[in-house]
């Protein structure tokens, strides 16, 4: 059963990655969502109030991988190839990298309307996505 159940998500996590777009080339300047505005070529994300935001490499490039698909639920496992920025990367990594970008991004993190939790799925970029 074990066995089964690993070919099942390595299929899957196949599929889903070569749906995904490549990390290295920017489909474009950047994306505009709620008063924030993220500049892909410049790596710099800067809130409603014009205030620049630091981010860690791997909050950023989560942040790339919900943009690029926004509305849509994106697994752990998916979100683990995307983000995998060190090879020692855990399930658990994401749930981490989530609550980290949460604190930067929502005036509420306790009720998140950025990036919502799908019970038994993952994680979906729930606001309105604009690329620049």
């Amino acid at each position: 059963m074990r066995e089964l159940l690993a070919r099942v998500r390595a299929v899957l996590r196949r599929q889903e990655f070569s749906r995904r777009p490549s990390r290295d080339e920017p489909s474009s300047g950047g994306y505009r969502f709620d008063g924030w505005e993220l500049d892909v070529r410049e790596r710099k994300l800067v809130n409603a109030a014009a205030e620049p935001v630091s981010l860690t490499n791997g909050e950023y490039v989560l942040l790339v991988a919900f943009l690029a698909s926004p509305g849509r639920s994106l697994s752990r496992e998916y979100l683990l190839q995307a983000t995998r920025v060190h090879e020692d990367v855990f399930d658990r990594t994401i749930d981490v990298q989530v609550l980290r970008l949460r604190r930067k991004l929502e005036s509420d993190p306790s009720a998140p309307r950025a990036i919502q939790t799908e019970r038994g799925i993952g994680y979906r970029f729930a606001l309105p996505v604009r690329k620049l």
